[in-house]
């Protein structure tokens, strides 16, 4: 019923505005003017929209016109001469065009020209008519337009004629006419993008007249590979922007680090602002097939306006909206594919296993386990047990269109991803509406709605380490065990006691259950009232919801882990609010200035509940979680609620002087509960200058010069990324027992810290921008240096304050980088080559914090921290023990450091850093006809990786499970006392945390290779405005020297305990390969 009321009201909205001109009254009052200020007053007082060739319509020429509630018709009479120009109106596009030959002049053109009438259809790529197309025969000044409908009639004068086919946004074409007399063409978007709309904080401007530092990934770049994650498609499309994933598990988390990392204990992701909307989490759940464009704010001069929330910079996403005045489309995307592990481990063989084994077993004085004469014939390769080919498919269907002054989309989406692990994976659905209704003359209503159910298959995969779930049990199981007994059941976990980390069978953790249920809702209401000409106020209101619940079971065949089985149940209700009160001014000074301000005020509200249980002790598996109250062992229920508030008030200034002179500046004061009794305000401003030095007189005599630009800017910005309360007194919950009864009360955890306040970022950037031969070029060259002040940290506090820590801000971080795009568009008509490449460098350094600062801890076997925060250095290097050879029973040595016969912390020392001196992509698309193929490469240079799976299969059996084959071909013995690895032992004390875990991470990637052939127009029939066919295939190949699966992850690490670069056991990489079909109709 609620589907059916929404349609019935776009069908209204649809037509409710059928005869926008007739009813659109206009006044106007110039004097002496040009026609072009005119017509750019009308197209801001109203939906109309002028499309004409400045070559051959005069509007330079000045003219006086004072009407009060006139209709279009009337006024565009008043402005031209109809002898000279016609024009015709279709909805609220105006097309102005030369007037018709007069009879006179027909008949003497028919006596002297060839007579020859050409006639076609013009379409963009997708197959939609475009109006306004310049049709010029080259070399005369004989020319033509397209209609509505794309169509154009033009008759020929020269012998040999060429058609040149242009529009603003698109790449001219020529044709030679030869003997047709019909000619259909589809354009190809142009990519010169300084005339695009980039959408900036509460405002958007051109490109041309950016300030800050602002990158933009379009639709096209976004789904140039089949991925159901919008941060995964920013990899490699922006400089400066460093993406990494968690692990290759689907729905699996995204690291998304813009001109690196600022904060110590605080979240290093940048603020995502959908539709107007900041978001307390992140964009997983969005389509990428309803996103029209991501705009990357990198610099202060353009975060600053989002204050307390703009430090690690901002990603700004504008989802697809219907095209006003165009007719209904539907757009049908779908694909299927399959994926399989890109890489695993080359593992000891049974009687490999079994040799070292037994050597182990020898040389730490235990019984040997296997007779090597009487092995079993059992060859088991865990790694093919769990890992499967998987498939992958995705669907969306969307409505959209619009008349005049409404436009609408709807859209329906479903992904589901097998993972390569069984057991594992994900299905998602989606669906959204997008409303945007002109009410009347002086009132626009925008909504725009998203709600996404998923689920996500984890299978405990990653819970734990040291055979605590399947990847890494796998790793280590003995291959010398078969999966099932004689009476098919798995075999028992007994039959290897020497592998004392293998605790259970793998297959077994197929078993488990976790299963992550997650509903979200995004939605705003956004009304835009134009007060007085050029003046605009806008209000809008909107609400995040998500509830996510995680339903965990582990059946009583685990028997080492959850003997008679254990179930738990989560329950987490987020909800925010969000008011914004937003009033813009734009108009012209003179001829050539212009000035814009932007002010406001904003509330934004978050509220979480969190609700657990758990229960151990089942009479039955069959139930899992869904009777944790039927449990021997109930565990105590347990509930929590936190929310914050933010209040702001926002300013922003642009003033462009003559073209040439653009100045940005901006201010936000920012109200947070989150933060002390002494802090609760905090004000960030910025400021920004841009000079168009190809503007000057000085460089206008260089014709291939298109654009150049230096930019300049400095601004503050703020993090508030740290739970709420966290400057009051908290509370823990205590049990104790009194007597025969259990009390449960408080005690104090985190002392109060009235003076905290936000880190605080301040940013200074230099840029130039520069385009050649007519935008075919490109190049941007960025430089920065920001410093953050203020960390947040937890100090430990003594026993005697009756805290056990506090947190508190103390401490400096500095990021100083160079950023490098460049562009070129070669070759026209049917072939041309897009080619895009970036080069990103960063040096992060640690300026002041006091006292060293460690990390959290790794598990077995390395049990201690790995990174560390030391003045002077990078934020979170690589610490740690350097080896210093073997003992004479093979054992690893480390550096006595300090001189006292002994190996303690002392002897800790800086082994690396988890951070690139350069990261870097090359994008290529090359279009010939119909057929388009794109390259993609990206990849990293300089970091480095603590490689911790190799503390468990490249230690010689100090695990006591299986190894790679490289140990078994080079462990010490006494004749080989140079070998890679220590001599087969049991003990596990020698492996620590070490330069021997240490990994070059460089890397370079074919990430994608997309190869479409797309047909449109007349080239199809069944209905179909367009049809594109493709085959993908992703992550085809990596050159890199690091041994683990995959060199871009990051397994361990989050907000607040200091762990980056670490590789452990993580859910290894998918090759994927995908075909699909993308149908308008």
């Amino acid at each position: 019923m609620k589907l059916s009321l929404v349609l019935f009201a776009i069908t209204f909205a649809v037509q409710a505005n059928s005869s926008y001109s007739q009813k659109t009254p206009i006044s106007l009052n110039f004097e002496n003017v040009k026609i072009g200020r005119i017509i750019d007053e009308i197209e801001a007082k109203t939906e109309f929209k002028f499309i004409y060739k400045s070559n051959t319509i005069d509007i330079n020429r000045n003219v006086s016109i004072k009407v009060k509630k006139e209709k279009i018709e009337n006024i565009l009479s008043i402005l031209f001469d109809q002898n000279k120009v016609s024009y015709e109106i279709y909805d609220v596009k105006i097309l102005i065009k030369p007037a018709p030959l007069s009879q006179v002049n027909v008949d003497a053109y028919a006596v002297n020209s060839p007579q020859k009438e050409i006639t076609g259809i013009v379409t963009d790529m997708n197959g939609m008519p475009l109006l306004g197309v310049n049709v010029l025969e080259k070399g005369t000044s004989n020319g033509a337009i397209t209609d509505f409908d794309g169509k154009y009639s033009i008759n020929l004068e020269s012998q040999n004629p060429v058609l040149v086919f242009s529009f603003l946004g698109f790449e001219t074409q020529e044709i030679i006419v030869g003997d047709k007399t019909t000619i259909n063409l589809s354009l190809k978007e142009g990519r010169s993008g300084l005339e695009e709309v980039v959408v900036i904080g509460y405002g958007s401007t051109n490109r041309r007249d950016v300030t800050g530092a602002i990158s933009t990934v379009d639709s096209d770049e976004i789904n140039a590979l089949p991925t159901t994650d919008v941060q995964q498609a920013l990899k490699g499309r922006s400089a400066g922007v460093r993406v990494s994933q968690n692990s290759g598990q689907p729905g699996s988390g995204v690291q998304v680090q813009i001109r690196g990392g600022n904060s110590y204990l605080g979240n290093n992701n940048p603020l995502y602002v959908v539709d107007g909307f900041p978001l307390t989490g992140g964009i997983e759940f969005l389509n990428p097939a309803n996103i029209e464009s991501v705009n990357i704010l990198k610099d202060a001069s353009a975060t600053a306006i989002y204050g307390s929330r703009g430090a690690n910079g901002v990603i700004i996403i504008t989802t697809k909206a219907g095209d006003k005045g165009s007719k209904g489309v539907i757009d049908i995307q779908s694909y299927y594919g399959v994926q399989k592990v890109l890489k695993t481990y080359d593992l000891m063989n049974s009687r490999q296993f079994a040799e070292l084994a037994n050597i182990s077993a020898e040389n730490s004085g235990n019984p040997l386990p296997f007779d090597l004469n009487n092995l079993p014939n059992i060859e088991t390769d865990w790694q093919d047990e769990i890992f499967r080919a998987a498939g992958i498919q995705n669907h969306t269907l969307t409505f959209s269109g619009g008349s005049n002054g409404s436009s609408y989309s709807v859209s329906a989406n479903y992904f589901e991803q097998d993972g390569i692990i069984k057991n594992t994976g994900q299905k998602r659905g989606s669906v959204r509406l997008s409303l945007n209704q002109k009410v009347n003359d002086w009132a626009r209503l925008t909504a725009n709605a998203v709600s996404t159910r998923s689920e996500i298959n984890d299978a405990d995969v990653n819970n734990g380490n040291a055979g605590n779930n399947i990847w890494s049990a796998a790793l280590q199981a003995p291959p010398t065990i078969s999966v099932y007994d004689d009476e098919g059941n798995y075999s028992d976990v007994g039959i290897y006691p020497f592998s004392p980390t293998a605790l259970s069978n793998p297959l077994l953790y197929t078993e488990r259950k976790e299963l992550f249920t997650s509903s979200k809702t995004l939605s705003n209401l956004a009304l835009e009232l134009n007060i007085l000409q050029g003046l605009k106020f806008k209000i809008l209101g909107g609400v995040e919801q998500e509830y996510l619940e995680r339903n965990f079971y582990s059946p009583s065949i685990i028997v080492n882990r959850t003997p008679q089985g254990f179930g738990s149940f989560q329950m987490t209700r987020d909800i925010s609010y969000l008011n914004e009160n937003i009033l813009s001014y734009n108009t012209n000074i003179g001829e050539d200035d212009t000035f814009s301000a932007v002010g406001g005020f904003t509330v934004q509200t978050f509220k979480r509940k969190v609700n657990s249980s758990s229960a151990s002790g089942f009479t039955t598996d069959i139930l899992e979680d869904n009777s944790l109250g039927s449990a021997e062992n109930t565990n105590p229920n347990s509930s929590n609620v936190s929310e914050w508030k933010l209040l702001s008030w926002l300013g922003r200034l642009n003033y462009d002087l003559n073209n040439k002179y653009l100045f940005t500046a901006s201010i936000r004061a920012d109200g947070s509960s989150r933060f002390g009794e002494n802090n609760k305000w905090g004000i960030f401003s910025s400021g920004a200058f841009a000079w168009r030095l190809s503007n000057e007189e000085f460089l206008k005599s260089f014709e291939d010069l298109s654009d150049l630009k230096l930019r300049i800017g400095y601004g503050e910005t703020g993090s508030t990324a740290i739970a709420a309360y966290q400057s009051l007194n908290t509370l823990g919950e205590e049990r104790a027992t009194f007597g025969n009864s259990d009390v449960i009360g408080f005690a104090n955890v985190s002392a109060p810290n009235p003076d905290l306040k936000w880190e605080t970022t301040r940013q200074l950037g230099i840029g130039l921008d520069a385009t050649f031969f007519e935008d075919r070029y490109r190049l941007t060259i960025d430089y920065y240096k920001k410093n953050t002040e203020d960390l947040l940290a937890i100090i430990p506090l003594p026993g005697s304050t009756g805290f056990t820590s506090q947190i508190t801000n103390l401490g400096e971080i500095e990021n100083t980088g160079m950023e490098f795009s460049v562009g070129a568009l070669f070759g026209q008509n049917d072939f041309t080559w897009d080619v895009n490449a970036m080069v990103s460098f960063n040096k992060n350094k640690v300026i002041t914090i006091g006292q060293d600062i460690l990390g959290g801890s790794l598990d077995i076997p390395f049990n201690s921290p790995i990174n560390l925060a030391r003045e002077g250095e990078p934020l979170g290097v690589f610490y740690g023990y350097i080896e210093d050879g073997y003992d004479d029973n093979g054992v690893i040595q480390y550096k006595d450091l300090n001189g006292d016969d002994q190996i303690n912390s002392e002897d800790q020392r800086i082994l690396g850093d988890p951070y690139p001196d350069f990261i870097y992509s090359l994008n290529n698309t090359l279009q010939y006809k119909n057929l388009s193929l794109n390259i993609f490469f990206e990849g990293s240079q300089g970091n480095e990786l603590f490689w911790a799976t190799g503390g468990y299969i490249a230690t010689s059996f100090g695990t006591g499970g299986n190894q790679i084959v490289d140990v078994y071909n080079d462990y010490w013995t006494p004749t080989n006392t140079d070998a890679a690895y220590p001599a087969p032992s049991s003990n596990r004390a020698q492996i620590r945390v070490s330069d021997r875990f240490i990994k070059d991470a460089s890397y370079l990637r074919l990430k994608n290779v997309k190869l479409g052939y797309t047909l449109t127009g007349n080239q199809i029939n069944w209905g179909l405005n367009s049809m594109e066919v493709y085959v993908s295939g992703q992550n085809l190949f990596t050159v890199t020297d690091f041994p683990g699966l995959d060199p871009d992850v990051n397994t361990r690490g989050g907000t607040g305990d200091l762990r980056l670069g670490i590789a452990q056991t993580a859910y290894p990489t998918a090759r994927i390969f995908t075909l699909g079909v993308n149908l308008k109709i």
